[in-house]
């Protein structure tokens, strides 16, 4: 009985590549592609999140933004004083979790953050801004939640150790400006805040 012969190969097959070779072919770009789409999303979405707002409506066209708005970065104090005795402004004032407004206090030490994006550089920050974003009243007949001044109550301000007569929301908040807002009598003599202590650099060295 004659053995078959065995099939020679043609020159078609030799050329043809294996079928699981140019599914391979196939599908690299679109692996590589997914992962560049999921890349370039997940930059879009990391953008999107620094630059919208948080928790926390806007006051005084002052957004609340999620993280630190560092572009302008500076610091002002407030002392606040009634009846002869100082009374600190809470800590946290224009902070709520991840949320920042861009005038805010870390400690109760009376020093104001201002951190504002590039586009407000220009902007001039007031003291009647703060007192909104703290949700307290600021007029020459009532400050914060000191009791309306009565008959015989004075209100006195300093701004940077001068005397200052005008609507106390207009004050300017510029670099180490130095604010008192007294209630008397009892009056005392405005104190000056030292930007050099110890206490003041470590604030004023906090981001956020």
């Amino acid at each position: 009985m004659a053995t078959p012969k065995a099939r020679t190969k043609s020159k078609t097959d030799l050329r043809r590549p294996p079928a699981r070779a140019r599914h391979d072919v196939l599908i690299m770009p679109i692996v590589v592609g997914g992962a560049f789409a999921l890349v370039f999303i997940g930059i879009i979405v990391a953008i999107l999140l620094n630059r919208s707002p948080a928790t926390g409506p806007t006051v005084a066209n002052i957004r609340c933004d999620t993280g630190e708005q560092l572009a302008v970065h500076y610091h002002a104090h407030v002392d606040l004083i009634y009846k002869g005795q100082p009374a600190a402004i809470p800590a946290q004032v224009g902070i709520t979790g991840s949320c920042f407004y861009w005038m805010h206090t870390h400690q109760n030490t009376g020093i104001v953050h201002i951190e504002a994006p590039r586009d407000s550089a220009t902007r001039q920050f007031t003291l009647g801004d703060f007192f909104q974003i703290w949700g307290q009243p600021l007029s020459k007949t009532q400050v914060a939640t000191f009791p309306k001044l009565g008959p015989g109550d004075q209100l006195k301000i300093w701004v940077d150790g001068k005397p200052f007569t005008a609507d106390p929301r207009n004050i300017v908040l510029k670099s180490h400006t130095q604010v008192v807002v007294e209630i008397g009598p009892t009056f005392v003599d405005p104190p000056t805040f030292d930007w050099t202590s110890s206490a003041a650099t470590q604030e004023a060295g906090t981001a956020g």
